[in-house]
C-alpha cells in the first residue's frame, strides 16, 4: 500500500476547499434523492401490503399517486444533480488548472530542464481533466450511494435488526472487492498516463525539431523513438485494460451474488412468517438499488482509474517545491546595479561545477562584454544574475543586496534579458512587445519599437496580428523586438545573451546602434562570440573552464599583446580575412 495515499488525499481536500460551499449544496441535494429513492420502495411495501389485507381501492390509489410524486421528484433532483455536479466539478478543475500553471511557471530552470513542454501540457491540461471527469461524474455517484447505503441500513434496523445485519455484511463484501481491485488498477492507470506524457512529449519535441532532423537524415531514427515510444503507451494500455476487466467481472458477480441471497433469504422468512410480502419485496429493491451504484461504478472504472492516476500526478507535481524561494524583503538602491560574485561555485546537480570560485565585481553603470569558449560558464554566470538557478555555494549581489534577499518581482523588474532565441506569440505586435500586459499605452509600445529600430512595425500598426511563434517578421526584428520589451520596462541591468548570433550584418547594425542607447544610465552585460559586438563595451570579462581568467578595460586588453581577449581579437580577425 502506499503510505503517501493519505497526505495525497489530503491535499486533493485543500484543492476542493475553496469551492467547499458549492459541494456541501450538492452533497445536500444528493441525500434529497437518496432520501427520495429510499422512499419509493417502501411505498410499494405499503402497497403489497394493504393489497393482501384487502384495503380499499381508494387507499391503494392514493399510495400510487405519493408513488408517482415521488418518482417525479426524483427526476427532478437527478436533473439538477448532474447539472450543479458538472459545474462545480468545472469550477473547482479550473481553479486547480490556474494553480498548477502558477506553480509550474515558478518551478526553477532545472525542473524545466529535465521535463518536456509536451510532458506539461499532458499533466496540467490532460490530468486535471481526468479529475474533472472524476469530480462531475463519479464523486455525486458514490455520495450518493454512500447516503443510500446509510438510509437503507436504518430503514433495514427499524423494520428488522436482522436485514440490517445482512445487508450491511453485503455492503462490506462489495466494497471490499472494489477496493482490492482498485489499487492494482489506480497503479495501472498512473503508469498508462506516465507512458502517454512521455509519448506526447517525444512528439512535441520532434515537430519542434523536424527541420533539423530532415535536413541531417535522422527522419529514420525519430521515427524508430515514436514506434517504441507508442509501443510503451500500448502496453500500458492493455495492462490498464487487464485491471479494468478484472475488476469489472467481481463487481458484476458481488451484484448477481447479492440478489440471489435476497431473493432467497426473503422467501425463507416469508416462508417462516417472520417478514411480510411486502417487507421482502423491499429487501429486494434496497439489493437491486444498492446494485445500481456499483454497476455505475463498473461502468466508470476508466474514468476511476485515470483520475485516480491523475491525482497522483497532479498532486505530486504540486508537491514539487521551486529551488528558488522567494522570501526577499529588501530591494536594492535605485539605479544601475552593481554586480558581485563572491566565492561563486555552481553545478547541474552532477561532480562537475560549471562554475568554480567566480569572485567578480562590475561597477554600477558599466557595460561589459563577456567572452570565452562555449561551455565555459558565460550562460551560466547570466542565470545566476537573473536568477534562474541558484549558486551551490558563495553569494551573488545586486546593488549591494544578496540575490536572495531581493524580491522575485522587483528583481524581474529591474533585471532584464534578450536572449538568443526569441519566443513570440500568436497575438498582435503590441501583445509580443508587452506580453499582454494592458498597462503600457499605444504611444509607449510604439515609441519601444522605434528605439529599438522597428519603426516599419509602427508603420504597419502595432495591432496587427502574427502568426503563432510569432509569424510576419524575421529573425532579426524578432530581436530587435526583444530590445523593444527592455525599452518598454526600462530596468536598471540588463543582459544581453548572444543576441547577434542570429541576425545579418543589416540587421546587427540597427541592434548595435540601438543596444549603444540602452547602455546609458544602467549596467550591461553582453555575452558574444562575435567580438565586434563589443565595440562600445567599457569592460571585458573573459570565461575559461568555469573561471574568470581575465577583466579589465576593454581597450587597454585590446592593445595588449600578452592578454587572452587579444588572442581572441587576432584570430577572429583571422577568420574574417579567410572568409
Amino acid at each position: 500500500m502506499d503510505t503517501r495515499s493519505p497526505a495525497r488525499w489530503r491535499a486533493l481536500m485543500a484543492l476542493v476547499r475553496p469551492d467547499a460551499a458549492r459541494w456541501a449544496a450538492l452533497s445536500a441535494l444528493l441525500a434529497a434523492s437518496s432520501a427520495l429513492s429510499l422512499a419509493g420502495p417502501l411505498v410499494i411495501r405499503q402497497v403489497v401490503d394493504r393489497a393482501r389485507t384487502g384495503a380499499t381501492t381508494a387507499a391503494l390509489a392514493n399510495l400510487a399517486v405519493v408513488y408517482l410524486l415521488i418518482a417525479a421528484a426524483t427526476g427532478v433532483i437527478a436533473v439538477i444533480v448532474a447539472w450543479a455536479a458538472t459545474i462545480t466539478a468545472w469550477r473547482t478543475t479550473n481553479q486547480i488548472r490556474l494553480r498548477m500553471t502558477r506553480h509550474v511557471l515558478g518551478l526553477d530552470h532545472e525542473f524545466h530542464r529535465r521535463h518536456t513542454p509536451g510532458e506539461l501540457i499532458q499533466r496540467v491540461d490532460g490530468d486535471v481533466t481526468s479529475v474533472s471527469d472524476f469530480l462531475g461524474r463519479v464523486v455525486p455517484r458514490a455520495v450518493g450511494a454512500g447516503f443510500l447505503v446509510v438510509g437503507m441500513l436504518i430503514v433495514l434496523a427499524v423494520l428488522d435488526l436482522g436485514l440490517a445485519l445482512g445487508a450491511f455484511a453485503y455492503v462490506l463484501l462489495a466494497v471490499a472487492v472494489v477496493v482490492r481491485g482498485r489499487h492494482r488498477a489506480v497503479t495501472e492507470a498512473s503508469d498508462e498516463m506516465g507512458s502517454y506524457a512521455r509519448l506526447y512529449g517525444g512528439i512535441e519535441e520532434r515537430l519542434t525539431a523536424a527541420e533539423d532532423l530532415r535536413a541531417n537524415g535522422a527522419g529514420a531514427h525519430a521515427l524508430n523513438r515514436f514506434v517504441e515510444e507508442s509501443g510503451q503507451a500500448l502496453h500500458s494500455s492493455v495492462r490498464r485494460e487487464r485491471a479494468f476487466l478484472r475488476m469489472w467481472w467481481a463487481v458484476q458477480g458481488s451484484v448477481a451474488a447479492g440478489v440471489s441471497v435476497s431473493l432467497a433469504v426473503g422467501a425463507a422468512l416469508v416462508a417462516a412468517d417472520a417478514i411480510s410480502v411486502g417487507t421482502a419485496f423491499l429487501l429486494l429493491q434496497y439489493v437491486l438499488l444498492l446494485g445500481r451504484p456499483l454497476e455505475d461504478i463498473v461502468q466508470q472504472l476508466e474514468t476511476v482509474q485515470k483520475a485516480n492516476g491523475a491525482m497522483v500526478r497532479v498532486i505530486d507535481l504540486l508537491g514539487v517545491q521551486p529551488a528558488i524561494a522567494d522570501h526577499g524583503t529588501i530591494a536594492p538602491p535605485s539605479g544601475p546595479l552593481s554586480v558581485n560574485f563572491d566565492h561563486i561555485w555552481f553545478s547541474y546537480g552532477d561532480d562537475h561545477p560549471v562554475l568554480q570560485n567566480i569572485d567578480l565585481h562590475i561597477a554600477a553603470g558599466r557595460s561589459v562584454g563577456i567572452v570565452g569558449r562555449t561551455g565555459s560558464g558565460k550562460t551560466t554566470a547570466s542565470r545566476l544574475i537573473l536568477r534562474l538557478v541558484e549558486a551551490t555555494e558563495g553569494t551573488l549581489s545586486l546593488g549591494g543586496v544578496p540575490i536572495a534577499d531581493i524580491p522575485l518581482d522587483e528583481l524581474r523588474r529591474r533585471v532584464a534579458l534578450i536572449p538568443q532565441e526569441v519566443e513570440l506569440f500568436a497575438g498582435t505586435v503590441r501583445d509580443n512587445v508587452t506580453l499582454f500586459d494592458d498597462e503600457p499605452s499605444d504611444d509607449e509600445v510604439a515609441a519601444a519599437l522605434r528605439l529599438a529600430g522597428l519603426s516599419t512595425l509602427v508603420d504597419g500598426g502595432i495591432h496587427r496580428p502574427l502568426g503563432p511563434g510569432g509569424a510576419g517578421v524575421s529573425a532579426g526584428e524578432a530581436q530587435l523586438l526583444a530590445l523593444a520589451r527592455v525599452w518598454l520596462r526600462r530596468p536598471d541591468l540588463v543582459v544581453l545573451d548572444e543576441a547577434t548570433a542570429r541576425i545579418d550584418p543589416g540587421t546587427e547594425a540597427l541592434l548595435d546602434h540601438a543596444v549603444a542607447q540602452l547602455m546609458r544610465g544602467r549596467t550591461t552585460l553582453i555575452i558574444a562570440h562575435r567580438l565586434s559586438t563589443l565595440r562600445r563595451v567599457d569592460e571585458i570579462i573573459v570565461f575559461d573552464h568555469g573561471r574568470v581568467v581575465e577583466q579589465g578595460d576593454r581597450d587597454e586588453l585590446a592593445g595588449s599583446d600578452g592578454s587572452r581577449f587579444h588572442r581572441l581579437l587576432e584570430l577572429a580577425l583571422d577568420e574574417d580575412v579567410a572568409s
